[in-house]
């Protein structure tokens, strides 16, 4: 399921068991924006002055009692404004401040609020990925060109290659058994035949390569400059940065070049960096520190497969400056091999579909898959009985972190005979868990699950007491999710085992870690300072 922000409301976007899409919007009159406040002003109305690129005008803001509370137990106000719009969310919050009116979940983005609020379950369904790539001219008589696109469509399961060349010169595009060639004679040609065959298959996901930075915003540019319309790649008609002016497309270059590797730009379609991906997954593997992202370095080592090599043109730039216009069907096979690179990494390492699996079990938009913030924010949100604070910019705190064994410095170094390793399995979740460790737990009288913030980071004797103490009468929020957590991971781990095909080991296996990734991102979020849930105290409890 997609989940976006679109200019009317919120875009939901899917398919079903059969394959058929639905697409939806849900308009701001039928889901409104708001937020929630721990006072209000008289008669509970507040108005005030904003700004946008029509001019000025008034917000008018609402403020309703609520049986809602803050940690404190305090009865919040649930504030609502007109123009109902979330883009004047930051205004309200603003103005809010300046009456000496405290916030909560103020900066809940509007299609994340969606999620929480309406969405109980997102199903699994196949959705038809795009795996692409392109490349492009730089310097020469073509310079900033795009030479040609290539995809993969799992549904078809077949590679297509668009591509152009000019007519002038004498060379020929073959047919090549690897994928379906696409021949045009200018680059307008082709990147208007690559826009129907886009609106035509609706793919769900763009799955590419570091896209977000080079090849979205370069296919985005090259059609504007021929006043074709990226927008009608959207389901919705929207695209960020893209509008339209004088009865054509224009381009916010600052924006288009500067989307982030989770943003999701095209609204209605996935886009995923598996650039971002794949480290994330690497690194929760535990299986050291890439020292490249390049998809050559990254393929050969995991795939133990490399881009292709011309023979007319061994040397990189010289292939990039020269073999289009001169060995054109070599230049068509590298960008070829380039995606069947990308297709391997994700297929056989499960990348995408492990996201999936986190967005399932989050019940939310695919971009709030990847930072602690927004994945803990979100599951809090759907369990807790309260409402957090909205985040603010504060002089930041230090505390302790855990401790970084170092043998020089402990003497230890050495050689040492009948040595015993072991793993303290989830050492935060368990210390979360073992002191009862939460925002609603923090006891000022002290009680037995005492933690000692002074506790020394080495192996020295403890000579100074902070004490933090935590409540034991109820089980807390962070200890509790927790809790649950590990016994669904445990319940995904044995059906994992219980699995009788290759499908169905790996579809429990990418559950189980999407559980542990998201029991993870707890303690950082705690650590986030800024943000609403953040406590440095709870942080500095779990590492001491």
């Amino acid at each position: 399921m997609i989940i976006c922000n679109v200019k009317d409301g919120i875009g939901i976007r899917g398919r079903n068991a059969d394959g058929s899409i639905h697409c939806e919007t849900i308009s701001h009159s039928n889901f409104r924006p708001y937020m929630f406040s721990d006072s209000s002003p008289i008669n509970n109305q507040l108005a005030f002055s904003a700004k946008d690129s029509d001019g000025r005008f008034t917000i008018q803001v609402k403020f309703d009692l609520t049986t809602e509370t803050n940690i404190d137990g305090n009865k919040l106000y649930r504030v609502t404004w007109t123009p109902n719009n979330p883009r004047y969310a930051k205004d309200v919050r603003i103005a809010l401040e300046a009456n000496n009116i405290n916030t909560y979940e103020a900066d809940v983005s509007h299609h994340y609020r969606y999620s929480i609020d309406e969405v109980e379950e997102i199903p699994e369904h196949p959705l038809r990925k795009w795996y692409w790539d392109m490349e492009w001219q730089q310097g020469g008589e073509y310079d900033e060109a795009i030479t040609c696109i290539v995809i993969y469509d799992n549904f078809d399961d077949e590679y297509s290659v668009f591509a152009w060349h000019p007519q002038s010169k004498e060379v020929e595009l073959v047919d090549n058994d690897s994928f379906t060639l696409h021949r045009f004679n200018s680059e307008y040609n082709m990147l208007s035949g690559f826009l129907a065959y886009c609106m035509d298959s609706d793919p769900d996901m763009l799955i590419s390569w570091f896209g977000w930075k080079f090849d979205i915003p370069k296919l985005f540019t090259r059609m504007v400059h021929y006043d074709i319309d990226p927008r009608l790649m959207s389901p919705f008609d929207e695209i960020s940065g893209i509008g339209w002016k004088n009865n054509k497309p224009t381009i916010w270059k600052k924006k288009v070049e500067g989307y982030s590797p989770v943003y999701q730009p095209i609204k209605g379609i996935i886009t995923v960096a598996l650039d971002l991906v794949f480290e994330r997954q690497w690194n929760d593997a535990q299986r050291g520190t890439l020292p490249s992202l390049a998809l050559d370095y990254v393929s050969e080592s995991v795939l133990g497969d490399k881009k292709l090599v011309s023979d007319k043109f061994p040397d990189k730039n010289d292939f990039f400056k020269h073999a289009w216009l001169e060995d054109p069907n070599t230049y068509l096979e590298y960008a070829f091999k380039d995606v069947e690179l990308i297709k391997r990494i994700d297929e056989e390492n499960h990348c995408v579909e492990a996201v999936l699996s986190l967005q399932r079990l989050l019940k939310a938009p695919f971009d709030a898959c990847f930072y602690a913030s927004n994945m803990g924010g979100i599951y809090f949100m759907r369990n807790a009985t309260w409402k957090a604070p909205t985040g603010k910019k504060e002089e930041r705190r230090e505390y302790e972190g855990a401790m970084i064994y170092n043998p020089l410095s402990e003497g230890t170094n050495g050689l040492h005979q009948n040595v015993a390793a072991f793993d303290y399995a989830q050492l935060y979740p368990s210390m979360i868990i073992s002191r009862n460790i939460s925002w609603e737990t923090i006891s000022k009288e002290p009680t037995e699950l005492a933690v000692n913030l002074a506790t020394p980071r080495d192996f020295s004797d403890v000579t100074e007491e902070k004490m933090f103490y935590y409540k034991t009468d109820k089980l807390g929020l962070l200890p509790k999710s927790l809790i649950e957590l590990k016994a669904l991971r445990n319940e995904y781990k044995k059906n994992m085992k219980a699995a009788t095909s290759k499908d169905e080991k790996v579809k429990w296996n990418n559950n189980q870690l999407a559980v542990k990734r998201l029991m993870a991102s707890f303690y950082g979020i705690t650590a986030y300072q800024g943000f609403g849930w953040a406590n440095v105290d709870l942080a500095a409890s779990i590492t001491a």
